[in-house]
């Protein structure tokens, strides 16, 4: 017995451990091209920026064409420095209406997010890119995950309620009323074991219908391929298989015993605990989680959901007592209600009090304003929420400021039963109806995207003054990894055009690696941009601006940023340690049947088999090896000798189609429908990596004429073209 409480134990300080606060619900903030643009020339590719990290195996983009075909090259993928960077590369476009389809699963909890909107390229029809806007526009509700979280919270708050209430409310009002254990024993039991039953079966429904939208169903199979991805190569699934393990841990404590005074302290301290992580590891997968600084509000979510347990879960706790009252002497039940009533009202005040509290934190941070309340589902879920609360909140009231004078009065009476205790028990299993029901508006609340978007890292933005020069710099999104860099000069308020160039030096405080230094395209109207990878590490970086004038001193101005680490979640083994969790949930499966008497054919059948069959599962998901999407790392340095010989080949085999510039208007390329890409877009630093050109040369651009040079052109002869293609990226003209 000891051994079996020391080994739950250790689990649960090793799970209070590892769950620290990521992020969830990936949601679309910005998008390149944006929503309903109007393009002069096709873009390279489509690049979509989500709050949080993505999983790289089930996020994709499509892009299809006025009749619904794709013009995708089919290469989406997550970018490995910034993980909330979705691209797709685009074949040759031509004048039309284009629609991208997404669909993001979230990295840390599985969650589905899609959606879709319209961008045009060249002369288009005003109506028709409106009409294709207004079909983007759609909020998809999934009922099964309404239903299992539903259950989820049901069954959480049931487990933790029953726990708080019998130590805290129960025990201690029998004791007061002085009635033997005996007479008063209501079927503590069976409460929790339904309350697990519906665990387990939220758990199953809620994975089934996580790996469902991962692969465009409603609900997957549970041998299907996406159902193994989210389970085993998700931070979900790892958290998925922690809640399987924590249910063993409470089935092994609470199976046993009839009622919650037959366990030792150390048992009630062990199902606290486990009850307690439970609720944690819900609120890891919350909305709370996905703030840009998650910390607080997921333990705003958790005390939110502790002191729901202590009202909702307790009042079903209070139901079950009350009605197994019926049968005992009348006298003897409304001295126990009089004692249960005050002690219980107690919490419950504590309990809405914290509720008001969390509530109001969480709702400034997810609504914002009450336009938002109003207007956007999330706010309408939370007012039918809200309305549902108040009718418990007045039911309590009549409970506490009507009848429980009444029965305190009838209690003192010892020979007079009072029919105040039966109806009490009337109301309060009113409010048990009520508090389901909230349950339900819950599970609609969490399911749907909030009403406030706010993105995990915002531009970096600085402003300083040189002679006479104002130097306004942006960094977008601002994190390490690809960002565009746009410095706005202006003199006296007029935008300044007549610079030889504009140059950016970025530098580490870390000193390990060598400056970089950059030169940015004039844009026009006093602007001057770059995009690239320059910023490649967290930490603090100074950004130097440089603008040289022909007819004036050169002006310097420094910027200083902190960059954080982003996407850490995205890069961890999450198969080895969902694998690692399966040995722990075998081990914990052991323990919730280690009590029971079996022969030994049930033995093996019920307990040795599945935990065996955990340890095996295990052990192939731990040793899996994730799937990394890598190009060819190109081995020749793009020095002078490299980029001349890719030039001569370039010269020889391109400029027939690309042009001398590779804007694709050479002779031949004029002549084709659809027109080659313009490798000037191609070009530009963090679009696409040496190794995706390489590929495309080698095998032919898809959806183009362009033939593959695999034959034509030796390895060493196709990667300094790749070197050549990078000189064709834009420069500021001196």
């Amino acid at each position: 017995m000891k051994k079996g409480c020391s080994l739950a134990l250790a689990f649960l300080v090793l799970f209070g451990l590892a769950v620290v606060p990521v992020l969830a619900h990936a949601l679309l903030m910005r998008s390149i091209p944006e929503a309903n643009a109007v393009l002069d020339r096709a873009p390279a590719q489509v690049e979509l920026f989500f709050s949080e990290t993505v999983d790289p195996v089930f996020s994709t983009i499509k892009v299809l064409d006025s009749n619904g075909q794709p013009v995708d090259s089919g290469d989406h993928q997550v970018d490995s420095a910034d993980p909330t960077h979705l691209t797709v590369s685009l074949r040759s476009l031509p004048d039309g209406i284009y629609t991208v389809s997404w669909k993001a699963l979230s990295a840390t909890d599985g969650h589905v997010t899609q959606g879709s909107y319209p961008f045009a390229v060249g002369n288009v029809d005003a109506a028709a890119l409106a009409d294709a806007t207004q079909a983007g526009k759609q909020i998809k509700l999934s009922i099964g995950e309404v239903v299992a979280k539903w259950l989820q919270y049901l069954s959480a708050m049931t487990i933790m309620g029953s726990l708080l209430f019998s130590a805290g409310v129960w025990q201690p009002a029998r004791r007061a009323a002085q009635i033997d254990r005996d007479v008063a024993q209501p079927p503590w039991q069976r409460l929790s074991n339904l309350a697990l039953i519906g665990l387990i079966v939220a758990s199953i429904i809620s994975l089934l219908v996580q790996a469902g939208q991962a692969s465009g169903a409603e609900i997957a199979a549970p041998w299907d391929t996406a159902t193994n991805g989210v389970l085993f190569a998700t931070r979900y699934g790892v958290l998925w298989i922690a809640r399987l393990a924590l249910t063993f841990v409470l089935i092994g404590l609470v199976l046993r015993n009839i009622t919650y005074l037959q366990t030792s302290r150390r048992e009630q301290g062990l199902m606290f605990g486990a009850a307690l992580l439970l609720l944690l590891s819900i609120s890891l997968g919350s909305h709370a989680a996905g703030e840009p600084q998650p910390t607080l509000p997921v333990i705003d979510d958790a005390l939110h959901l502790l002191a729901a347990s202590v009202w909702v879960g307790g009042l079903i706790s209070f139901v079950l007592g009350v009605w197994s009252l019926r049968k005992i002497d009348p006298v003897l039940r409304t001295r126990l209600t009089a004692q249960l009533i005050p002690r219980f009202s107690a919490l419950a005040l504590m309990s809405v009090a914290t509720l008001v509290l969390t509530g109001v934190y969480s709702a400034v941070l997810r609504i914002g304003t009450i336009d938002a309340l109003v207007i956007t589902l999330y706010g309408q879920a939370l007012i039918v929420k809200l309305l549902i609360a108040l009718s418990m909140i007045g039911l309590g009231a009549i409970n506490l400021l009507i009848i429980t004078p009444r029965l305190k009065r009838a209690a003192a009476l010892p020979t007079t039963p009072s029919r105040w205790a039966d109806r009490f028990r009337c109301i309060v299993t009113s409010e048990v109806i009520l508090g389901v029901t909230l349950l339900l508006s819950v599970g609609v609340l969490t399911s749907l995207p909030p009403a406030r978007l706010t993105a995990n890292v915002s531009d970096l933005n600085a402003a300083a003054d040189v002679d006479d020069l104002n130097l306004a710099l942006d960094i977008a999104p601002g994190r390490v990894g690809v960002n565009t860099f746009a410095v706005k000069l202006t003199s006296q308020g007029q935008p300044v055009d007549n610079v030889k160039n504009v140059e950016a030096r970025f530098t580490s405080a870390n000193g390990d690696i060598a400056p970089g230094q950059a030169q940015l395209s004039g844009q026009g109207n006093g602007e001057y941009s770059i995009k690239g990878a320059y910023l490649s590490l967290p930490g603090t970086w100074q950004v130097q601006v440089v603008v040289r004038r022909a007819d004036h001193f050169d002006a310097y101005a420094d910027f200083t940023f902190s960059l954080s680490a982003t996407g850490s979640s995205a890069n961890l083994p999450w198969n080895r340690l969902a694998g690692g969790l399966l040995f722990v949930a075998a081990l914990m499966y052991m323990f919730a049947f280690r009590r029971f008497e079996f022969v030994r054919g049930p033995l093996i059948a019920i307990e040795l088999t599945p935990a065996l069959a955990l340890v095996l599962i295990g052990t192939i998901v731990f040793a899996q090896t994730p799937i990394e999407s890598t190009g060819p790392i190109n081995p020749n340095p793009p020095n002078a000798a490299s980029v001349a010989a890719g030039k001569g080949i370039f010269d020889e085999k391109c400029v027939p189609c690309h042009g001398e510039s590779g804007k694709g208007d050479g002779p031949v390329g004029l002549t084709l429908n659809p027109r080659p890409a313009d490798l000037t877009q191609h070009a530009v630093p963090g679009v696409h990596t040496d190794g995706q050109l390489f590929e495309w040369i080698t095998n032919g651009f898809p959806g183009s004429v362009m033939p593959p040079f695999r034959q034509a052109l030796s390895d060493d002869d196709r990667w300094n073209v790749v070197n050549f293609i990078r000189t064709l990226a834009p420069r500021s003209t001196p």
